[in-house]
């Protein structure tokens, strides 16, 4: 009786033992990118990965546009701010050590040639647009998308209304 009951449950007890470690195997078999970050003066970051395929090329575009490298690590997976599309970037804690709000991600393809481009931006999430583009064509798109941020950075300056001693007449007279 004893060896019938565990002939009976052994095959349950496997089943169960090999959905538990499934999360794990897959996790260790997922590959591993890096990234690299650039900063720019403004404020706005470009994330190339993997870092091990940045190319002369790209490396000068993105220099010629004003970016200087700031740091690089292990790349994670991350959706928009509103859970909306997925890719490869920095992790969250180096986003917000830099204070960037709105950053260029840039995939080189297995090709080593093709660049994908992704956009993150505070307000709107993660675009993936599903264009591959060359180095040369890199510099114009980069260049739009910098005027893109300026424009609602000057937008969101100009919606700040800033009254002087604000706080302090508020203290004074009390509620509205």
């Amino acid at each position: 009786m004893r060896l019938d009951f565990r002939r009976r449950i052994a095959p349950a007890v496997l089943a169960w033992m090999m959905i538990l470690a499934l999360p794990f195997s897959v996790e260790a078999a997922a590959p591993k990118y890096f990234y690299q970050l650039y900063t720019h003066p403004e404020s706005f970051g470009l994330v190339v990965f993997p870092k091990e395929s940045i190319f002369p090329e790209l490396e000068e575009v993105v220099q010629s546009l004003g970016f200087k490298k700031a740091e690089s690590g292990e790349a994670v997976m991350r959706s928009g701010n509103k859970n909306e599309n997925f890719t490869y970037m920095m992790p969250e804690d180096v986003q917000k050590k830099h204070r960037l709000e709105r950053f260029i991600i840039l995939q080189i393809m297995n090709d080593g040639v093709g660049v994908m481009v992704g956009i993150y931006e505070q307000e709107f999430g993660l675009t993936l647009p599903t264009k591959i583009f060359v180095v040369q064509e890199l510099k114009d798109n980069i260049s739009k998308t910098l005027d893109i941020f300026r424009k609602q950075l000057r937008q969101e300056k100009e919606e700040i209304e800033w009254i002087p001693d604000a706080i302090l007449k508020r203290e004074l007279l009390g509620p509205y």
